[in-house]
């Protein structure tokens, strides 16, 4: 999400901001849970970090990992309500789920039932560009108390989480049948979905393995794995209503314990799926000065064969900023995206500007957006449809600065 200059972010750093401060004012843990078996050894301070050579199971792996400190489930996509007409722009939203370890084991006496080992904090966005419009939602429970928590192999619930205050019900992701449904609601903002989520192809490992470096050394980074391009169906709260919808959506999972390196102040995401059926993603983290610290990315093809992004075989330029009223911090909207080895020279193009996620809970603000990629000024076809997407973008502006 966003972070304001020299911080240290991870894709999605909001988890660690949440699990620092709630740690520094005193919030308890509990005992941790039992979790999925990795090669990495625990680090002095419990937590396993992880590290290549993870021997990846599926569906465990959809799972929860309490042994490491920090993951998510991160949807993002595009729904097509089925009473829009012809043409129109598709409905983009974001939902995700974060498991936030406060600690390693607990006395043998603890026994309250408030006590947590874990946290829940869930994020949900829907943009209506016809409508001009972003909302975003948030919610934070412990994992106690029949407040949230999460699955473990063989359960249909991954993770759960009561509605905010003032709403019914959960958010949850569970897998059911081998897909996954989702569902996040608030009726104090007016969003609403309930979707089911299937995948034609196995899960896509990002990085060699499915370890995500996010240095040179290869002493920083995440597990991590994405389902790129998920069939939709499912409703829609838009207008006061529940509406049909269709669409695609793409899954990330991340797992780790570790920060990133030292002096690395933001990270730019994006995640494409292509009109010809290929799926790409791409992340850079830059330095205080503006640099790019390290990046990496991958090709997908439409049967899942991922072709490695290093660095340096692709280029992603700014067009067109916005600066948003709320915190002041100026994001990058319109994008060049080239990448010549893939035959790839396109410019993504926020379907908003105005798609900036602002916590209330954390105090973190990020933008966290669709796109819509089209062909480049100059091209013969310059400005023709050749996909959709998402990017976000952490560590502009001002304030939200995690103390890591």
């Amino acid at each position: 999400m966003r972070r304001p200059t020299n911080f240290r972010p991870a894709r999605r750093f909001a988890a660690w901001c949440l699990a620092l401060a709630l740690a520094a004012a005193g919030t308890a843990a509990v005992v941790a849970q039992p979790g999925s078996a990795s090669v990495a050894p625990p680090a002095a301070d419990g937590w396993l970090r992880a590290q290549p050579g993870y021997a990846w199971s599926f569906p465990r792996d959809h799972y929860a990992h309490p042994g490491y400190r920090t993951e998510w489930w991160y949807l993002t996509g595009h729904l097509q309500p089925l009473d829009a007409p012809a043409g129109s722009e598709p409905v983009a939203f974001q939902f995700t789920l974060f498991r936030v370890g406060l600690a390693v084991g607990l006395p043998a006496n603890a026994t309250s039932a408030w006590r947590a080992d874990n946290l829940v904090m869930g994020h949900a966005a829907v943009t209506d560009a016809a409508a001009g419009r972003h909302i975003f939602s948030e919610t934070l429970w412990r994992a106690a108390a029949g407040l949230g928590g999460f699955g473990a192999p063989g359960d249909t619930t991954l993770a759960w989480c009561l509605s905010p205050p003032g709403t019914p019900g959960t958010w949850s992701i569970a897998l059911v049948d081998g897909e996954f449904t989702v569902q996040a609601r608030d009726d104090r903002r007016g969003l609403g979905f309930s979707l089911r989520c299937a995948s034609p192809t196995p899960p896509v490992l990002q990085g060699p393995g499915g370890f995500s470096p996010k240095d040179a050394g290869g002493q920083a980074g995440s597990l991590y794995y994405s389902l790129p391009r998920l069939s939709v169906t499912g409703a829609l709260r838009r207008d006061g209503r529940d509406v049909a919808v269709t669409g695609e959506a793409w899954l990330d999972r991340e797992i780790f314990t570790s920060t990133l390196g030292a002096g690395q102040t933001g990270w730019d995401w994006v995640s494409l799926q292509l009109a010809d059926g290929r799926n790409l993603m791409l992340y850079r983290l830059r330095a205080a000065d503006g640099s790019i610290d390290f990046a990496l990315g991958s090709l997908a093809d439409a049967g899942g064969a991922v072709t490695a992004l290093p660095r340096g075989s692709w280029t992603l330029e700014p067009l067109r900023s916005w600066t948003s009223a709320a915190t002041g911090a100026t994001y990058p909207v319109d994008w060049r995206l080239r990448v010549p080895d893939a035959a790839l020279d396109v410019e993504l193009r926020a379907v908003l500007d105005d798609q900036e996620n602002v916590s209330t809970r954390t105090g973190v603000h990020y933008w966290e957006g669709g796109v819509r990629v089209v062909a480049p000024a100059g091209a013969p076809d310059a400005g023709a449809r050749l996909g959709r997407g998402f990017v976000e973008l952490t560590g502009y502006g001002e304030g939200s600065r995690p103390p890591v």
